[in-house]
Protein backbone atom coordinates (compact mmCIF):
# COMPACT_ATOMS: atom_id res chain seq x y z
CA UNK A 1 0.00 0.00 0.00
CA UNK A 2 3.05 2.31 0.79
CA UNK A 3 4.55 1.68 -2.55
CA UNK A 4 1.52 2.35 -4.09
CA UNK A 5 0.71 5.39 -2.20
CA UNK A 6 4.50 6.83 -3.17
CA UNK A 7 3.60 5.77 -6.86
CA UNK A 8 0.56 8.24 -6.91
CA UNK A 9 2.12 10.87 -5.01
CA UNK A 10 4.88 10.88 -7.99
CA UNK A 11 2.73 10.75 -10.41
CA UNK A 12 1.11 13.74 -9.34
CA UNK A 13 4.23 15.49 -8.92
CA UNK A 14 5.48 14.28 -12.69
CA UNK A 15 1.90 16.14 -14.24
CA UNK A 16 2.44 19.01 -12.01
CA UNK A 17 5.90 19.45 -13.01
CA UNK A 18 4.79 18.68 -16.91
CA UNK A 19 2.00 21.28 -16.75
CA UNK A 20 4.07 24.31 -15.39
CA UNK A 21 6.31 23.20 -18.04
CA UNK A 22 3.67 24.05 -20.71
CA UNK A 23 3.06 27.60 -19.75
CA UNK A 24 4.58 30.22 -21.81
CA UNK A 25 8.19 30.81 -20.97
CA UNK A 26 9.21 34.77 -20.08
CA UNK A 27 10.78 36.95 -22.57
CA UNK A 28 12.74 40.35 -23.19
CA UNK A 29 10.07 42.74 -24.35
CA UNK A 30 11.53 46.13 -25.16
CA UNK A 31 8.97 48.92 -24.90
CA UNK A 32 10.93 52.92 -24.59
CA UNK A 33 7.87 54.54 -23.75
CA UNK A 34 6.82 53.92 -20.13
CA UNK A 35 4.16 55.55 -18.39
CA UNK A 36 4.90 58.29 -15.95
CA UNK A 37 3.88 56.66 -13.18
CA UNK A 38 5.51 53.24 -14.06
CA UNK A 39 8.39 52.63 -11.05
CA UNK A 40 12.05 51.27 -12.86
CA UNK A 41 14.24 48.97 -11.57
CA UNK A 42 17.77 48.71 -12.74
CA UNK A 43 19.63 45.47 -13.26
CA UNK A 44 22.87 44.54 -12.90
CA UNK A 45 23.89 41.25 -15.08
CA UNK A 46 26.70 39.29 -15.06
CA UNK A 47 26.18 35.59 -16.93
CA UNK A 48 27.77 32.66 -17.90
CA UNK A 49 24.90 32.06 -20.85
CA UNK A 50 26.25 32.53 -24.35
CA UNK A 51 24.29 35.14 -26.08
CA UNK A 52 21.20 34.35 -28.05
CA UNK A 53 22.07 35.21 -32.20
CA UNK A 54 19.86 37.88 -32.71
CA UNK A 55 18.83 38.52 -30.18
CA UNK A 56 18.56 41.26 -26.97
CA UNK A 57 19.31 38.27 -24.41
CA UNK A 58 20.95 35.32 -23.49
CA UNK A 59 20.90 31.54 -24.39
CA UNK A 60 20.73 28.55 -22.07
CA UNK A 61 24.08 27.66 -24.16
CA UNK A 62 26.96 27.60 -21.61
CA UNK A 63 30.25 29.76 -21.76
CA UNK A 64 32.69 30.22 -19.35
CA UNK A 65 33.26 34.11 -20.84
CA UNK A 66 31.55 36.45 -18.71
CA UNK A 67 29.16 38.97 -19.72
CA UNK A 68 28.27 42.15 -18.64
CA UNK A 69 25.01 44.52 -18.79
CA UNK A 70 22.38 46.60 -17.42
CA UNK A 71 18.57 46.29 -17.97
CA UNK A 72 16.35 49.16 -16.95
CA UNK A 73 12.92 47.20 -15.62
CA UNK A 74 9.89 48.84 -16.01
CA UNK A 75 7.10 47.86 -13.35
CA UNK A 76 3.53 48.46 -14.32
CA UNK A 77 1.55 50.88 -11.99
CA UNK A 78 -1.15 47.81 -12.06
CA UNK A 79 1.02 45.57 -10.56
CA UNK A 80 0.44 43.19 -7.82
CA UNK A 81 3.26 41.93 -5.23
CA UNK A 82 4.73 38.50 -5.78
CA UNK A 83 3.53 38.80 -9.34
CA UNK A 84 5.26 39.08 -12.83
CA UNK A 85 3.26 40.69 -15.32
CA UNK A 86 4.11 38.63 -18.80
CA UNK A 87 1.88 39.88 -21.65
CA UNK A 88 -0.92 38.36 -22.55
CA UNK A 89 0.62 37.82 -26.55
CA UNK A 90 4.57 37.99 -26.25
CA UNK A 91 4.46 38.01 -29.91
CA UNK A 92 2.92 41.20 -29.81
CA UNK A 93 5.25 42.91 -27.32
CA UNK A 94 4.36 43.99 -24.02
CA UNK A 95 1.74 46.96 -22.60
CA UNK A 96 4.36 48.74 -20.10
CA UNK A 97 0.82 50.09 -18.52
CA UNK A 98 -0.06 46.47 -17.61
CA UNK A 99 3.41 44.22 -18.08
CA UNK A 100 7.28 44.12 -17.13
CA UNK A 101 8.88 45.71 -19.87
CA UNK A 102 12.60 46.44 -20.75
CA UNK A 103 13.14 50.20 -20.96
CA UNK A 104 16.91 49.91 -21.75
CA UNK A 105 19.61 47.64 -22.01
CA UNK A 106 23.21 48.56 -21.29
CA UNK A 107 26.31 46.66 -22.42
CA UNK A 108 29.62 46.53 -20.84
CA UNK A 109 32.52 45.46 -22.66
CA UNK A 110 34.74 43.82 -19.89
CA UNK A 111 34.41 43.17 -16.08
CA UNK A 112 36.64 46.74 -15.48
CA UNK A 113 34.05 48.73 -16.88
CA UNK A 114 31.59 46.55 -15.30
CA UNK A 115 33.04 47.29 -12.20
CA UNK A 116 32.96 51.04 -12.70
CA UNK A 117 29.86 51.12 -13.17
CA UNK A 118 28.56 49.15 -10.29
CA UNK A 119 30.83 51.39 -8.22
CA UNK A 120 29.65 54.60 -9.20
CA UNK A 121 26.23 53.39 -7.90
CA UNK A 122 27.58 52.21 -4.34
CA UNK A 123 26.80 55.77 -2.52
CA UNK A 124 23.27 55.31 -4.18
CA UNK A 125 22.57 52.16 -2.65
CA UNK A 126 23.96 52.97 0.42
CA UNK A 127 26.92 50.84 -0.28
CA UNK A 128 24.59 47.62 -0.15
CA UNK A 129 24.57 45.05 -2.96
CA UNK A 130 21.79 42.33 -3.16
CA UNK A 131 22.93 39.41 -5.97
CA UNK A 132 20.43 37.03 -6.94
CA UNK A 133 20.49 33.80 -8.29
CA UNK A 134 17.75 31.69 -9.97
CA UNK A 135 17.52 28.15 -10.03
CA UNK A 136 16.31 25.25 -12.64
CA UNK A 137 14.18 25.88 -15.30
CA UNK A 138 14.76 29.51 -15.58
CA UNK A 139 15.19 31.33 -18.89
CA UNK A 140 17.06 34.78 -19.04
CA UNK A 141 14.20 36.50 -18.88
CA UNK A 142 12.50 34.86 -15.96
CA UNK A 143 15.19 35.74 -13.51
CA UNK A 144 15.95 39.55 -14.55
CA UNK A 145 12.19 39.89 -14.05
CA UNK A 146 12.15 38.00 -11.13
CA UNK A 147 15.20 40.32 -9.51
CA UNK A 148 13.05 43.49 -10.64
CA UNK A 149 9.75 42.16 -8.70
CA UNK A 150 11.56 41.06 -5.68
CA UNK A 151 13.64 44.85 -5.80
CA UNK A 152 10.55 46.18 -6.22
CA UNK A 153 7.92 44.86 -3.96
CA UNK A 154 10.53 44.74 -0.83
CA UNK A 155 10.79 48.43 -1.67
CA UNK A 156 14.66 47.88 -1.71
CA UNK A 157 17.49 50.72 -1.93
CA UNK A 158 20.14 48.43 -2.88
CA UNK A 159 22.30 47.62 -6.60
CA UNK A 160 20.40 44.86 -7.79
CA UNK A 161 22.95 42.23 -9.15
CA UNK A 162 21.72 38.79 -10.85
CA UNK A 163 24.22 36.19 -11.78
CA UNK A 164 22.41 34.32 -14.82
CA UNK A 165 23.88 30.58 -15.10
CA UNK A 166 23.05 28.63 -18.36
CA UNK A 167 19.65 26.72 -17.03
CA UNK A 168 18.00 24.81 -19.38
CA UNK A 169 14.28 26.00 -20.47
CA UNK A 170 13.19 21.69 -20.21
CA UNK A 171 11.50 20.49 -17.14
CA UNK A 172 13.43 17.00 -17.81
CA UNK A 173 17.20 18.58 -18.13
CA UNK A 174 17.66 18.61 -14.42
CA UNK A 175 20.31 16.68 -13.94
CA UNK A 176 21.82 19.10 -17.11
CA UNK A 177 21.07 21.85 -14.86
CA UNK A 178 22.97 19.74 -11.91
CA UNK A 179 26.14 19.79 -13.99
CA UNK A 180 25.70 23.52 -15.05
CA UNK A 181 25.45 24.82 -11.56
CA UNK A 182 29.23 23.45 -10.99
CA UNK A 183 29.90 24.76 -14.33
CA UNK A 184 29.36 28.37 -13.46
CA UNK A 185 31.03 28.33 -9.81
CA UNK A 186 34.41 29.71 -11.26
CA UNK A 187 31.75 32.50 -12.99
CA UNK A 188 29.85 33.13 -9.85
CA UNK A 189 32.98 34.19 -7.92
CA UNK A 190 34.53 35.89 -10.13
CA UNK A 191 31.21 38.32 -10.15
CA UNK A 192 31.33 38.86 -6.34
CA UNK A 193 35.38 39.59 -6.36
CA UNK A 194 34.41 42.23 -9.05
CA UNK A 195 31.95 43.47 -6.23
CA UNK A 196 34.09 43.25 -3.23
CA UNK A 197 36.61 45.38 -5.30
CA UNK A 198 34.09 48.12 -5.35
CA UNK A 199 33.13 50.77 -2.68
CA UNK A 200 30.64 48.09 -1.24
CA UNK A 201 30.01 47.36 2.29
CA UNK A 202 27.48 44.80 2.34
CA UNK A 203 26.60 41.94 -0.11
CA UNK A 204 23.73 39.94 0.14
CA UNK A 205 23.55 37.26 -1.52
CA UNK A 206 19.54 35.61 -2.32
CA UNK A 207 19.40 32.19 -4.27
CA UNK A 208 16.72 30.43 -5.27
CA UNK A 209 16.26 26.45 -5.64
CA UNK A 210 19.03 24.28 -7.09
CA UNK A 211 20.84 27.98 -7.47
CA UNK A 212 21.66 28.17 -3.73
CA UNK A 213 23.72 25.03 -4.23
CA UNK A 214 25.77 26.94 -6.61
CA UNK A 215 26.08 29.79 -3.99
CA UNK A 216 26.79 27.25 -1.32
CA UNK A 217 29.49 25.51 -3.60
CA UNK A 218 30.72 28.80 -4.53
CA UNK A 219 31.01 29.97 -0.78
CA UNK A 220 33.01 26.73 0.01
CA UNK A 221 35.41 27.71 -2.64
CA UNK A 222 36.09 31.04 -1.74
CA UNK A 223 37.16 29.78 1.91
CA UNK A 224 39.29 26.69 0.69
CA UNK A 225 41.20 29.83 -1.51
CA UNK A 226 41.15 32.50 1.20
CA UNK A 227 39.43 35.06 -0.47
CA UNK A 228 39.30 37.22 2.41
CA UNK A 229 38.15 40.65 0.56
CA UNK A 230 34.84 38.44 -0.65
CA UNK A 231 34.49 37.04 2.76
CA UNK A 232 34.76 40.36 4.91
CA UNK A 233 32.13 42.07 2.72
CA UNK A 234 29.11 38.98 2.78
CA UNK A 235 26.73 40.37 5.22
CA UNK A 236 24.14 37.95 4.81
CA UNK A 237 22.85 34.58 2.40
CA UNK A 238 18.78 34.01 2.27
CA UNK A 239 18.34 30.39 0.57
CA UNK A 240 14.85 29.75 -0.93
CA UNK A 241 13.42 26.47 -1.44
CA UNK A 242 17.26 25.44 -1.13
CA UNK A 243 17.41 21.93 -3.87
CA UNK A 244 20.60 20.73 -2.28
CA UNK A 245 21.19 17.48 -0.56
CA UNK A 246 21.27 17.62 3.22
CA UNK A 247 24.50 15.82 4.30
CA UNK A 248 26.02 17.45 1.07
CA UNK A 249 24.79 20.82 3.06
CA UNK A 250 26.35 19.64 6.37
CA UNK A 251 29.78 19.11 4.55
CA UNK A 252 29.67 22.47 2.84
CA UNK A 253 28.83 24.34 6.02
CA UNK A 254 31.77 22.78 7.63
CA UNK A 255 34.07 24.05 5.00
CA UNK A 256 32.85 27.86 4.89
CA UNK A 257 34.69 29.80 7.56
CA UNK A 258 34.02 32.19 8.49
CA UNK A 259 30.12 31.34 8.16
CA UNK A 260 28.11 34.95 6.63
CA UNK A 261 25.61 35.60 9.19
CA UNK A 262 22.61 35.97 9.30
CA UNK A 263 22.01 32.57 6.84
CA UNK A 264 18.89 32.28 6.19
CA UNK A 265 17.11 28.80 4.30
CA UNK A 266 12.94 29.56 3.56
CA UNK A 267 11.36 26.28 3.35
CA UNK A 268 8.13 24.61 2.68
CA UNK A 269 7.60 20.90 3.59
CA UNK A 270 4.96 20.78 0.88
CA UNK A 271 7.32 21.51 -1.97
CA UNK A 272 6.51 19.77 -5.16
CA UNK A 273 9.94 20.85 -7.22
CA UNK A 274 11.53 19.66 -3.84
CA UNK A 275 9.79 16.56 -3.42
CA UNK A 276 10.65 15.26 -7.72
CA UNK A 277 14.35 16.42 -7.05
CA UNK A 278 14.14 13.99 -3.66
CA UNK A 279 13.18 11.13 -5.60
CA UNK A 280 15.33 11.94 -8.54
CA UNK A 281 18.30 11.66 -6.10
CA UNK A 282 17.06 8.96 -4.02
CA UNK A 283 16.79 10.92 -0.69
CA UNK A 284 13.47 11.78 1.25
CA UNK A 285 14.39 15.32 1.24
CA UNK A 286 15.91 18.08 0.57
CA UNK A 287 17.48 21.21 2.84
CA UNK A 288 14.55 23.01 1.59
CA UNK A 289 11.64 20.38 3.05
CA UNK A 290 13.61 19.93 6.18
CA UNK A 291 10.84 19.15 9.27
CA UNK A 292 13.73 19.00 12.01
CA UNK A 293 16.42 21.63 11.34
CA UNK A 294 18.50 20.89 14.46
CA UNK A 295 21.47 20.60 11.89
CA UNK A 296 21.24 23.53 11.01
CA UNK A 297 20.63 25.68 13.97
CA UNK A 298 24.30 23.78 14.79
CA UNK A 299 26.04 25.75 11.99
CA UNK A 300 23.58 29.01 13.49
CA UNK A 301 21.48 28.71 10.34
CA UNK A 302 17.93 29.78 10.67
CA UNK A 303 14.81 27.77 9.03
CA UNK A 304 11.72 30.12 8.35
CA UNK A 305 9.08 27.46 7.62
CA UNK A 306 6.57 28.85 5.05
CA UNK A 307 4.66 25.83 4.52
CA UNK A 308 1.20 27.24 5.71
CA UNK A 309 1.17 30.45 3.69
CA UNK A 310 -1.37 29.70 1.06
CA UNK A 311 -1.57 32.82 -1.40
CA UNK A 312 1.13 32.34 -3.84
CA UNK A 313 0.19 31.83 -7.06
CA UNK A 314 2.97 28.77 -7.27
CA UNK A 315 0.82 25.70 -7.51
CA UNK A 316 3.83 23.65 -6.83
CA UNK A 317 4.77 25.52 -3.56
CA UNK A 318 8.60 26.42 -4.49
CA UNK A 319 8.37 30.25 -4.70
CA UNK A 320 6.16 30.84 -1.84
CA UNK A 321 9.09 33.20 -0.42
CA UNK A 322 9.15 35.38 -2.94
CA UNK A 323 5.30 34.85 -4.87
CA UNK A 324 3.64 35.20 -1.62
CA UNK A 325 1.90 38.85 -0.63
CA UNK A 326 1.56 38.00 2.76
CA UNK A 327 5.25 36.84 3.12
CA UNK A 328 6.63 40.21 1.18
CA UNK A 329 4.53 42.52 2.79
CA UNK A 330 5.88 40.78 6.17
CA UNK A 331 9.75 41.20 4.54
CA UNK A 332 8.87 44.75 3.40
CA UNK A 333 8.93 45.94 6.62
CA UNK A 334 12.01 44.35 8.05
CA UNK A 335 15.38 46.08 6.99
CA UNK A 336 17.58 45.13 4.10
CA UNK A 337 15.64 43.14 1.57
CA UNK A 338 14.36 40.52 3.90
CA UNK A 339 15.11 39.42 7.57
CA UNK A 340 18.84 39.99 7.17
CA UNK A 341 19.49 41.68 9.90
CA UNK A 342 16.36 41.08 12.15
CA UNK A 343 16.61 36.95 11.16
CA UNK A 344 19.09 37.29 15.10
CA UNK A 345 15.58 36.61 16.59
CA UNK A 346 14.32 34.07 13.60
CA UNK A 347 11.71 33.13 16.15
CA UNK A 348 10.26 36.29 16.08
CA UNK A 349 9.62 35.88 12.31
CA UNK A 350 8.40 32.70 12.42
CA UNK A 351 5.88 34.11 14.46
CA UNK A 352 5.03 36.60 12.33
CA UNK A 353 4.84 34.29 9.37
CA UNK A 354 2.56 31.85 11.71
CA UNK A 355 0.31 34.43 12.58
CA UNK A 356 -0.25 35.87 8.40
CA UNK A 357 -1.14 31.93 7.97
CA UNK A 358 -3.85 31.22 10.27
Amino acid sequence: MRRVRAVLVWRGVILALLLSACAERGMISVAKNTPPDAAIENIFIATTRQPAEGELVFSSLRTSVLSFARFDISIPPTHQAGRIEWPEKPDKGADPATDFATRDIVRYRSAQEFGAALGANAQKAKREAIVYVHGFNITFAEGTYRLAQLSHDLKSTSTAVHYSWPATQKTLEYTRDRDSVLFARDGFQRLLEILAAQPYERIVIVAHSIGSNLVVETLRQISLEGKTQVSRKLAGVVLISPDIDTNLFEMQLGRIKPLPKPFVVFGDEADLALKASAFLTGQSNRVGQLKDTEILRRYGVQFVNVTDINDSEDSLGHTVAITSPTVLSILQKLPVMGPLTYAQDSVALQRLIDAASR
